[in-house]
């Protein structure tokens, strides 16, 4: 999977807007993580959980979301659901959803963790 972040400080906010870039589309639902109030605690919890989850049940996930995507996590791996996609009326299984082990998605929000550090 590879992406690349970028920060932003939009006329309506100061808070950095993050942009999450990436380049398969088949990894698209990554970047519905793009948005401003991102913190490095904020990100660090999301990590806790899906660290906790690594042995949690079916029926036990960890959940994390907001209005663009919903994480479910247990010790099967980890679904992301693109909710912006289903407002749009998309509803295919296979454009909506993306499946990652734990091990991508902690890679991944440890980087932009990482990213939101450097440019907070």
């Amino acid at each position: 999977m590879k992406y690349t972040f970028e920060a932003q400080i939009l006329d309506i906010d100061e808070h950095p807007y993050y942009s999450i870039n990436v380049e398969e589309k088949l990894f698209y639902t990554i970047g519905r993580f793009s948005d401003s109030g991102w913190t490095p605690t904020k990100i660090q919890k999301i990590i806790d959980g899906l660290e906790q989850s690594k042995t949690k049940p079916k029926g036990e996930e960890f959940l994390w979301g907001n209005e663009d995507v919903n994480l479910y996590a247990n010790e099967n791996g980890v679904l992301l659901i693109d909710v912006m996609a289903q407002r749009a009326k998309q509803y295919d299984p296979d454009v909506i959803t993306l499946r990652l082990t734990h091990e991508e998605i902690i890679n991944f929000l440890q980087d932009f963790k990482k990213f939101v550090e450097e440019n907070s």
